[in-house]
Formats: structure tokens, sequence, C-alpha cells
């Protein structure tokens, strides 16, 4: 029986631990009519976040895709490599921009609960309806920001009054310990915009066996 519990303690760290790290978020969403349904999300992915929200971000050079010609006003775009560094799967992922941001690609307006009153441009990072703006999956093309997987997104006509970088997406305030969106994360460096995603349902059943375990373990240990 202790060897039991031993491995069952075991498993209980691998499997829960993780999710310990990762810090929810709230937004508000204003889905305007402008192009495709907006999408939310319940964390935030960042450069210097917690381990199992942490990507990389970087400039490329953009191909010349343009995501949504309806509203391109020939003014350029940017290209943003990101990579899944986190060691889950995410779905549902967003760009907000910061306060200081503005591009031509938005799909509605988003805000960080803490800061209702102050909504920036938002899109989704997807491939799907009229806005177009991710080129690039080097896993599976499913629209799923899979561990290790790398992606590349366009930006529209992408500005930002601080001359910041498009890459710069870390916003995680050590001081709350939680990462921060559209006017919460206002005022950068080190931040020009945020990535907003939710755990893909796969990631969610795991956690969801790791809960189980543990609820068994305190039965035996209980016992």
């Amino acid at each position: 029986m202790k060897y039991a519990k031993s491995l069952l303690a075991t498993v209980l760290v691998v499997g829960i631990v993780p999710s310990l790290m990762a810090v929810p978020i709230s937004v508000l969403v204003d889905d305007t009519p402008k192009q495709d349904p907006l999408l939310g999300g319940t964390h935030e992915l960042g450069v210097g976040f917690p381990s199992n929200e942490l990507i990389s971000a970087t400039e490329v050079a953009w191909g010349g895709h343009v995501p949504c010609p309806a509203d391109y006003q020939d003014g350029g775009a940017v290209q943003v490599q990101i990579t899944n560094q986190s060691g889950r799967d995410w779905t549902n992922l967003v760009y907000v921009a910061d306060p200081e941001t503005t591009l031509s690609n938005d799909d509605g307006l988003i805000a960080d609960a803490t800061v209702p009153d102050v909504f920036t441009q938002a899109f989704n990072i997807d491939n799907l309806g009229a806005n177009t703006p991710l080129v690039f999956e080097s896993m599976v093309a499913d629209n799923i920001f899979q561990a290790g997987e790398t992606w590349e997104f366009v930006i529209q006509e992408y500005s930002s009054s601080l001359g910041l970088s498009e890459a710069l997406l870390d916003s995680w305030d050590s001081n709350n310990n939680r990462g921060q969106v559209a006017g919460a994360s206002a005022g950068g460096p080190p931040s020009s915009g945020s990535i907003i995603a939710i755990p893909e349902p796969g990631t969610l059943a795991l956690l969801g066996v790791a809960g189980g375990i543990a609820l068994f373990f305190r039965r035996l240990h209980l016992h």
C-alpha cells in the first residue's frame, strides 16, 4: 500500500503542479459586426510568463499576405512568429492590441475586466472567415496551437505610437502575478499586445484525470 501511495503521489505532482502555475484572466468582448465573430480567452500566453503559459515571439519578414482585403488601405503589414513552449495545447487564440497599438484587421474589441472601460482592437488568430491572419502552422494545420508548435500570423497595417515591436508580447505583472491585456497592459514597454487563448479540450480532460487521482489518493490516505 505504501508503494501505491508513493506512485500516486508522483503522478499527482506531474499531472497537477503545472496547472497551478497558470493564471486565468477575465476579459470583456465587444463583438462588433466588422469581420468574423470574435472569440474570448481564459489565459494569456506570453514571453516571460509562467512555464505553462510560456511562448517565444519574434519578428519575421512579411510574406505579403493581406488578412482582410476589405479593410486594407495599402499600409503594409507585419508578421509575427510564436512558438508554444507551455507544454500544453491551446485553441481560440486571439491577438489583443495594447492601447498604443492600432491595426486594420480587427474582428472586434476586448477589455481586461480589471479595466473594463478601455477596449482595444483584437482579432482571431486563424485562417477562417473574412479575416485570415494565420499563415503558417509547423505541425497539423488545424488551428490548434500544439505544444512545441510554431505559428506565424500577420497584423495588418500595424502601428505603435510608442514605436514598439509587434513581437513584444510580455505583459506579465510580477506584482499581481497575472497576465494583463488591453487597458491593463497600457504604457509599454515591454508590451505592444497580448495573446489570449483557451486550453485545448484534451488538456482539460487530462487535468480532470489528475483531479480524480488526487481524490483517490486522498481517500487512500483517509483509510
